[in-house]
């Protein structure tokens, strides 16, 4: 085949195809310039619309307390310019309407003592204040129902929630101190009467080795609220060591006239106790008897050895052994 005859063709084929994109740019800028220029021409238009716009109530009567549910958003027919319009529906987090209850008059429903109502009409001027640029038509639902009830108050006691794990050879060391140990609850009467407490969030620790002092927020109730948000906790913790004792074993409920002995005579008691307490322990701390009465009712021929009392600050108390023999003279 002449290749002499085909290269001028090919050459015209890619003549035509040059000039075909060019005017296929032209074409697409022209497009895309003219629909900018509508699309601003159709921003600068009024327009009517549904918007869902979320609602936060404040300031309720003193002394009274909000129960049941309000809505969580109005639904606002509103009129504006486009491009109004259009901020408002791209806006991913809409500041809440500020409703301001105490600056409108409740309306009692006549057959229901504590159920009140606002017409959201009367609130069109208010609310319109606080969105700029567009006017509101209309506000759905039309009428807010508030159900309120009486506020009583009563002091109670605040209860810690403790998840502690100790080191090894750590342990808590005392009592639990939170202070304040008690707040006031205020809220409806059904519900403060049925609050044993106040309870505080879950404190949650582990590998502890050292006395935990921690500021933790109250646990929320519904309808309830307290003088304080948070409590102080102060978890005493120490290092512990084992250690043991001789303890004599007691005899009690023996008549007079007579006298009971046990083989052996003492126990050994081991028990676990703080390193800061174990110069403080001593035989007189510990308690450990057998009971004639025992004998007596279960005619027994070795009595239980049990504990009667011991140092407050030890744990884990354990003895040895915890069956004697006995004789009983007279």
């Amino acid at each position: 085949m002449d290749t002499g005859f085909i290269k001028p063709i090919r050459q015209l084929i890619q003549r035509d195809k040059d000039k075909f994109n060019k005017k296929l740019l032209v074409f697409l800028f022209f497009l895309v310039v003219s629909t900018i220029f509508w699309f601003l021409s159709m921003l600068n238009k009024e327009y009517t619309t549904d918007l869902q716009y979320p609602v936060e109530y404040t300031n309720f009567p003193e002394d009274k307390v909000l129960v049941g549910e309000l809505p969580s958003s109005l639904t606002l027919n509103v009129s504006g310019y486009g491009y109004t319009l259009l901020r408002y529906r791209l806006s991913r987090q809409l500041l809440p309407i500020i409703f301001d209850v105490n600056s409108f008059s409740l309306n009692r429903i006549s057959d229901e003592e504590d159920t009140f109502f606002i017409l959201t009409g009367v609130a069109r001027n208010k609310i319109s204040d606080q969105l700029a640029g567009i006017e509101i038509n209309d506000i759905r639902p039309d009428t807010l129902f508030f159900q309120f009830t009486d506020v009583v108050s009563r002091k109670i006691p605040v209860k810690a929630e403790l998840d502690l794990g100790f080191r090894q050879q750590y342990m808590q060391s005392g009592s639990v101190l939170i202070e304040p140990d008690s707040v006031v609850a205020a809220g409806p009467e059904p519900v403060i009467d049925t609050l044993e407490h106040a309870r505080t969030n879950m404190l949650s620790l582990q590998d502890v080795d050292r006395t935990v002092e921690e500021h933790v927020s109250l646990s929320s109730y519904d309808y309830v609220s307290f003088s304080e948000e948070k409590v102080k906790i102060t978890v005493p913790v120490e290092q512990f060591t084992e250690s043991s004792i001789k303890i004599p074993i007691e005899a009690v409920n023996v008549p007079e006239e007579l006298k009971l002995k046990t083989f052996p005579s003492e126990v050994t008691a081991s028990f676990i106790v703080p390193l800061s307490d174990y110069d403080r322990v001593s035989q007189e701390q510990f308690r450990i008897y057998v009971d004639y009465d025992k004998l007596q009712q279960e005619n027994v021929g070795r009595l239980p050895v049990e504990l009667a009392a011991a140092p407050e600050f030890v744990r884990n108390v354990r003895y040895n052994p915890q069956m004697v023999d006995f004789i009983v003279e007279k």
